[in-house]
């Protein structure tokens, strides 16, 4: 007698697929549910308690005035420190701090900022005074500082690091770089710094608008 092979039934792999399309509907809201969870610490920070934001711009600037800069500069540099804190829900105070102008890597200036506190959703522009007597730059740098004022601009840097009222516990200071334009006319433009803290990486990647 001839055996004959088991049967087939077709509906077996529909079977399959429904229990399957079953079980990850009831799996699925539990799992938006944790991933929310977990993100819901990261979205109140990004929207709700960002870090303060900097900015600087050059209010005023002695010294740096003449067409072919002499072997030594005396120079003075009035620079506002802007510091927005508007999506914050606590107030920022730093203790004090440094400020430094640069040229292509050469100290044109130096100085302290002042104590200050930027509270919560606020905003404060903190003035710093950066000087120095009998700066001396190689005549390569001269030159190239030279054909700059020529042509209009100077680009600098202006490196600020602030201290906050719990670096004594061990926090770390809050470092940012600042590239300005002195023109022309004064003051100059106000531009964003980056800033390199532990707790300032969201506030670096966050939109403009989010900070103002």
């Amino acid at each position: 007698m001839k055996r004959q092979a088991p049967p087939i039934h077709e509906g077996s792999a529909g079977e399959k697929a429904r229990k399957a399309a079953r079980i990850w509907s009831e799996i699925r809201p539990i799992l938006y549910a944790l991933l929310a969870l977990a993100l819901s610490p990261l979205v109140y920070y990004l929207l709700f308690d960002l870090p303060p934001k900097f900015s600087v711009q050059l209010t005023g600037v002695q010294g740096l005035d003449t067409a072919a800069p002499a072997a030594s500069l005396s120079t003075v540099f009035n620079i506002s420190l802007h510091a927005s804190n508007k999506h914050s829900s606590a107030a920022s105070c730093y203790r004090h701090g440094e400020a430094v102008v640069r040229y292509s890597g050469f100290t044109l200036a130096w100085g302290r900022t002042r104590t200050f506190c930027v509270g919560a959703k606020d905003t404060r522009d903190v003035p710093v005074v950066a000087w120095a007597d009998g700066v001396g730059l190689p005549k390569l740098i001269r030159d190239r500082m030279a054909a700059e004022q020529r042509a209009g601009s100077v680009e600098l840097e202006v490196d600020v690091k602030l201290f906050a009222e719990d670096d004594r516990l061990g926090a770390q200071p809050t470092w940012m770089w600042c590239k300005v334009v002195k023109g022309r006319g004064e003051p100059s433009d106000t531009t964003p710094c980056s800033v390199f803290s532990s707790q300032n990486w969201a506030s670096d990647f966050a939109p403009n608008w989010m900070l103002v």
